[in-house]
């Protein structure tokens, strides 16, 4: 699959082909209820003749072999994507299963559809595999009933993938299908976003028929997927909203507003306090007229109220060197794709001598938006002074 998923509480498990891998916390509930159904006797495996102690580790074995499967299908979105340019921020598991985070899209039709349907591709071929391990082992044995559950299971995540609803890969080929016919790339994403919702409610439908008739767990379990979709695919047509909204402007004319910097000497306390009477979720920080950094609401309510009181904000910050960058004279679309994509939710502005010269977030984005006229105003060469 291939999105932005906004979470919170993520562990860095490491990297490959220079990309980072994350795990959200929530990964941690499937992870779980993979090992346990696996490891029940009434089970995928129980057909096969084990002791609970082998039952227990073959859930948790099939627990990781899964999660290594999702990880290998979006490892293969991230390698292509690479590929052709496209910078890769990072794959994280969570529990829907997994999340490829680029940059930037694709730039041509071909590109999204390449990018898109190497995911299932690679899940089917981790199918077939997991298929013949099962027959060569024999799919009687616990090991071999093991690899038989994840044969199925890779396939399903094929299949699944490949329905025409965003976020999931089917969607991004539908999009790229309908961008290649029509020439549009705007009006294919509109036409992509409808169907996918139709797709989302259909499955929402069927989880609540299902929870009604026969299946209460199963039922839920496909209600809640099929919701997850419809927020997907409106967080999709909102960010499709905003870049329209900022098309035509310059990076600069994002930046945050003067009077929300905050001073390097001042405490965590100070800075919550500007976030909460501003309504804001992060600010930067400044050390005479050079910004620094930028810190955010959650970094300070991990603090209790003493510790706020006799910490420097310094302390707590992202230093503006560990965020990404964009020159100030950018499409402001570019910077809102770079930020809705990164998990530090910020973005430094460099003016053309590579000095960093304010700063963009998430509250700045909607700001410049709320502005009277804003969209329709003239775009500026770069507004570097207003950071």
């Amino acid at each position: 699959m291939r999105g932005r998923i906004e979470t919170e509480e993520l562990v860095r498990v490491g990297t490959l082909f220079g990309i980072g891998i994350t795990i959200d916390i929530s990964w941690i509930f499937i992870f779980a209820l993979i090992a346990w159904s696996l490891a029940d006797p009434a089970g995928p495996l129980h057909r096969a003749d084990l002791s609970a102690a082998e039952r227990v580790w073959l859930g948790i074995l099939g627990s990781l072999l899964f999660f290594a499967s999702v990880l290998l299908h979006e490892l293969a979105h991230s390698l292509v994507a690479k590929s052709r340019g496209i910078k890769v921020l990072g794959i994280r598991l969570f529990i829907f299963g997994g999340v490829s985070q680029f940059d930037a899209e694709s730039q041509d039709a071909p590109g999204e559809a390449w990018i898109s349907v190497v995911g299932p591709l690679t899940s089917l071929v981790l199918g077939g595999l997991f298929a013949a391990l099962s027959f060569a082992i024999g799919p009687g044995s616990g090991f071999g009933a093991l690899m038989g559950y994840l044969a199925f299971v890779n396939v399903a995540l094929a299949v699944f993938n490949i329905i025409p609803a965003y976020p999931l890969d089917g969607g991004r080929v539908l999009h790229s299908i309908l961008w290649r016919m029509g020439g549009d790339r705007e009006r294919a994403t509109e036409i992509a976003i409808r169907i996918g919702r139709a797709f989302a409610w259909i499955i929402v439908t069927l989880g609540i028929v299902e929870t009604v008739a026969y299946n209460a767990l199963g039922g839920l379990w496909t209600t809640f997927i099929g919701w997850f979709l419809l927020q997907a695919g409106s967080a999709e047509a909102a960010r499709v909203a905003l870049v329209r909204g900022v098309r035509g402007h310059v990076a600069g004319e994002l930046a945050v507003v003067p009077e929300l910097l905050v001073p390097a000497d001042a405490t965590a306390a100070r800075a919550a306090q500007t976030m909460l009477a501003s309504h804001v979720h992060a600010v930067p920080v400044v050390l005479g007229e050079r910004i620094i950094g930028v810190v955010r609401e959650d970094a300070l309510t991990a603090l209790d109220a003493q510790t706020r009181e006799g910490t420097y904000v310094t302390a707590v910050m992202t230093r503006v060197d560990d965020l990404p960058s964009i020159s100030a004279k950018a499409p402001a679309d570019d910077a809102l794709v770079q930020l809705v994509g990164n998990p530090a939710r910020a973005l430094a502005l460099h003016d053309d001598s590579g000095t960093v010269a304010g700063v963009i977030t998430a509250d700045s984005v909607v700001a410049w938006l709320a502005r009277p006229n804003a969209a329709d105003a003239p775009p500026r060469a770069a507004a570097t002074s207003s950071a």
